[in-house]
Order: C-alpha cells, then structure tokens, then sequence
C-alpha cells in the first residue's frame, strides 16, 4: 500500500512540472506544500517554505493582505484576484490568484493558492493603454493616416452577403447596439469600421479591443481605467470607454469576457458612465457599443457564456456575415479583386485565371 509520505512525493513532483504558482497551508497556517513555479515567482526555494508558518517567511503580509490567509478564516474562495507585490528579490510581479479553502469530511484542513505570472502581461497591457491614450483624433482614409474601412471595401454581390451590408449601413443611421456574428476571418472588424465610419460618430475615436486577449483584471482597468493607489503601481488613467468618449468601441470575441466584468459593461450602458478601477468618481461617457462573437449567439447564451441581460442590451441590432463557403458565387469576382489589386503593388500583369483554378478554388470547403 502506497504510504503518505510517498503520495506527498508523487504530488510534489506532479504540482513541479506545471506552469502555476501553488501554494498550500494547514489550517494552523503551515505551509505544506509549494511548488517550483511558485518558488521562481516569488524568489525562493521550496526547503525555505514548506513547514514554516507563513508569516514567517512573508512578513510583508498580514490577515488583511494574503489571500491565503483571508481565505482560512472566512472559508470562502477568492477567484481571479490580481494581487502586486515584492518578491524576495525586490521585483515588482503581479499575478492574477484564485485561492480556495480546502475541506477533508467536512473538516476544514488549510488553503490552496494558485498564482498565475502576469507581470510581462500587465506591462504590455499598460504599454497598450499608452499607445491608445494617443488615439484621440478621427481616423482618416489616406496616405497620412491609419488605413480605415468602409461600405466601399467590403466585395460581394451574393444575397447574403449583400443583406448583411444593407443591415450594416441601416445600423450607421442609428445609435443602437450592434451585436455581430462571423466566424474567424469573415471580416467583422471591417463591417464595424463601415458602420462607424458611415455614422455621426464618424469625426471621433473608433477604437477595438479584443476581450480574449487579457485575464479580466487587466481587461477591466483597459476598459474603464485605474485610479492612483487602487493597486500597487497603479496611476490615474483614463481607460478605452474615457478615451472613446463620442466614438464607438468594437469589443471583439464578447463571448470570452468573464460574467463579473459583462456585469460592469451592463451597468455603462444602462447608466452612460464609467468608475475607473478604484476609483469613487462617476465619469459619463457616450459611446456606442459593437460587439463581435465568433460563435453562435443563440449557442453562447444557452451555454451561459453572455448574460442574457446583455445579450438583449446588445443585440439590438444583429448581423450575420456568411463564411466565403457559404457564398461561393463571390469567389470569381474577389479573385479578379485581388489579381488587380496585385497586379498594382507587384508591377504584374495577370489577366486571370484558368478554368482548373476556379474548379479548384470552387470545390474547396
């Protein structure tokens, strides 16, 4: 029979090879387990941790400040809390944590705390941020501009493609919500552009962010700011929704932002402001919302990926953009496209294609 000392050893080697941070406590606030990832985050060796009283070795942190610790006493779990703080080595790290009490029969017996390293993430999230915080000005087709989009870019004459432009151009006569549905690479951000563009918000900011590109901590201070002292390190910026003020923001892949911050995002629509991450001010905003989603809307919110709430806030307008295999008529037109096109930029001279290609190209799924 496999004795415990022997499952502590199989374990250990288990929780090494694994790329988060774990630490677990006793219910007397023992350390009994610590991991290598954990043991590189924070500067230090497992032998230096495990048996020792937690305080003892981070006595930086208190009943108030570890999660760890809170966790152990109120025996509720804190998912998804960044936390910015000093390893041993006097480097800045944040890391995003989810900490859980930890039960046997019923029994408390401590508290395990998975740590997630996003130091270079929120770098370049605050690197992002910067950069946006110049994206004041209207953006302007032509040489001395960003390149933008509009009606005029999107190419096809098939009946479904043409309706989801029809829908498109409506929607830029309008202020109301937009919810649209494409799958990757049908060209959602250039439908968005073309609404906007086409709108009276057309002289002011457009400015896109993908919800599936940052955990949700540092997806809510890009979108509604940080206050100074709200978290280690943080300074008074404005965020995407304060930048945007009079545009509109495109909030890609809305189906992979979490509940709690779709909670948020509600309440700036029904209410018109922003609070910036701890922060007390109401700041109003007046920006119009398009969200994309790469999966089914209907599927997204009978699997509880949207609040159904605002699903029906957004979707008050919603276009469907078909996949090219779905309007293959479009095939022969967007090649002669992009034979002209090419034939431009490349100094070439194509005519066209033979009847083995367009087979080809016809038959591909």
């Amino acid at each position: 029979m496999v004795t415990k000392s022997v499952l502590m050893a199989i374990l250990q080697n288990i929780l090494n090879v694994i790329d988060e941070g774990i630490h677990v406590i006793d219910k007397n606030g023992f350390t009994i387990l610590y991991n290598k990832a954990m043991g590189e985050l924070e500067g230090m060796q497992a032998e230096d941790v495990v048996g020792q009283k937690f305080l003892s070795v981070f006595p930086d942190l208190n009943h108030q400040t570890s999660t760890l610790l809170q966790v152990l006493t109120s025996e509720k779990p804190i998912l998804d809390q960044s936390q910015t703080y000093m390893n041993r080595q006097k480097k800045k790290i944040m890391t995003i944590n989810s900490t859980i009490p930890l039960y046997v029969n019923n029994e408390k017996i401590g508290a395990v705390e998975i740590a997630k390293n996003i130091t270079r993430i929120k770098e370049l999230s605050d690197e992002i941020m910067r950069l946006q915080q110049t994206i004041t000005q209207p953006v302007y087709h032509g040489k001395h501009h960003i390149r933008s989009y509009s009606f005029e870019d999107l190419k096809g004459q098939s009946p479904t493609f043409q309706k989801a432009i029809k829908l498109a151009k409506r929607a830029a006569k309008s202020s109301s919500s937009v919810l649209i549905y494409g799958e990757t690479g049908t060209g959602k951000e250039l439908f968005v552009q073309g609404i906007h563009y086409a709108s009276r918000r057309s002289s002011n900011p457009f400015i896109a962010q993908n919800c599936a590109a940052f955990p949700e901590s540092l997806l809510e201070s890009l979108l509604f700011g940080t206050s100074k002292g709200s978290f280690t390190g943080a300074v008074d910026r404005p965020g995407i929704f304060e930048q945007a003020n009079g545009g509109t923001i495109l909030l890609d892949e809305i189906n992979s932002m979490g509940l709690q911050l779709q909670a948020k995002l509600l309440r700036v629509l029904q209410e018109g402001y922003v609070r910036r991450v701890g922060g007390l001010k109401d700041i109003p905003v007046d920006v119009r919302i398009i969200a994309t989603t790469n999966e089914d809307p209907q599927f997204i919110l009978q699997h509880g990926k949207i609040r159904k709430d605002l699903y029906y806030r957004l979707n008050v307008v919603n276009i469907l953009i078909p996949p090219l295999r779905d309007r293959k008529e479009d095939i022969e037109g967007l090649t002669d496209y992009f034979i002209a096109k090419y034939n431009s930029q490349l100094k070439l001279s194509v005519t066209g294609m033979d009847s083995e290609c367009l087979d080809a190209f016809m038959n591909y799924p």
